[in-house]
């Protein structure tokens, strides 16, 4: 029997009681003006109308497939499920309040087609509010990469601010294959797209554009409880480790890509990063956490007002 062709790109949703803005966001997705696609949307066992939204969606629409978890795996667990499950040449991460231009998708797959070096095609981030209107926040651009050694393009991403464009990219399936995925903490996409960088070169697509929507259920502004639950049901902790669970993650990266760049190369740049002060007091402040919460956040709150006191001193006029 005659399998059917895969398509040339696989899009992942991972959503948990996302009734809210999914609906948009499948929409920007089907109304592409590339069709040759899969849409696997992983459910963590939503309680809300998610499931009845998407399987909808799926009975209109033979590229969508729901897939719904027995339970909550966790969203990085989820993700990595998304990834999966689908087939692609190409795959994207699409978060479940996002928007896409029209011709996201032609745009990407033209610019991977172009150069076998490229791993990820990003976008150009532009931020909405709840109700899909523009707001002022515009994601700075990633450092080029273009002659930079696997372990300098390491080094550039793990200490790149701003990588939900690349996060939310268009991927080379067979390069994140080799990849160990999201892992169990929150902040380990950062490590994944410096394991990425590792395998080949990002390039910046600026007339694909993704509209980041912020709104109050939005991971980042979740408090740091339900955060640690949305990213891990099972291993939550009021002590989560994130930032040294990330350090630990990338030691592992280097060590696993060995062959790829040098070992002792990748972990230079490691340590050029862990040497810059506000890292270090990143780090301080957590090993501080582990024995007093509350004197952690006196110290990054004094830290941070210093920070502001510093920034006025020095503005114009």
């Amino acid at each position: 029997m005659e399998h059917p062709k895969s398509p040339q790109v696989s899009l992942g949703m991972p959503v948990y009681n996302g009734e809210n803005f999914v609906s948009e966001a499948i929409r920007s997705i089907l109304e592409q003006d590339f069709d040759d696609f899969e849409l696997v949307i992983t459910d963590n066992a939503s309680t809300d109308g998610t499931a009845d939204i998407c399987l909808e969606f799926a009975r209109r629409d033979k590229r969508v497939r729901y897939v719904r978890n027995a339970r909550n795996l966790g969203a990085g667990a989820n993700f990595n499920r998304a990834f999966q499950l689908s087939t692609g040449e190409y795959f994207k991460w699409c978060a479940h309040d996002d928007l896409l231009s029209s011709g996201f998708l032609t745009d990407c797959v033209r610019a991977l087609d172009a150069n076998a070096r490229h791993v990820i095609a990003y976008p150009r981030l532009l931020g909405i509010d709840e109700t899909g209107l523009l707001t002022s926040y515009v994601e700075g651009g990633l450092p080029d990469m273009g002659g930079s050694s696997p372990a300098a393009r390491f080094g550039l991403m793990v200490a790149a601010p701003g990588c939900d464009a690349a996060m939310f990219g268009l991927w080379r399936r067979d390069s994140l294959a080799k990849t160990t995925l999201h892992e169990s903490y929150y902040g380990s996409d950062r490590a994944l797209l410096a394991e990425m960088a590792l395998l080949g070169t990002f390039v910046h697509v600026p007339n694909a554009i993704l509209y980041n929507r912020d709104h109050p259920r939005r991971s980042v502004r979740l408090p740091n409880s339900e955060r640690l639950a949305w990213q891990d049901t099972a291993g939550c902790s009021a002590k989560p480790f994130e930032f040294s669970r990330r350090i630990k993650h990338l030691v592992a990266i280097a060590h696993r890509h060995r062959r790829t760049a040098p070992l002792g190369r990748t972990l230079f740049h490691l340590i050029a990063w862990l040497s810059d002060p506000l890292v270090f007091a990143r780090l301080c402040l957590e090993a501080v956490g582990a024995v007093s919460p509350r004197l952690r956040e006196k110290l990054r709150g004094a830290g941070l007002g210093a920070l502001n006191h510093v920034g006025s001193d020095r503005s114009p006029g």
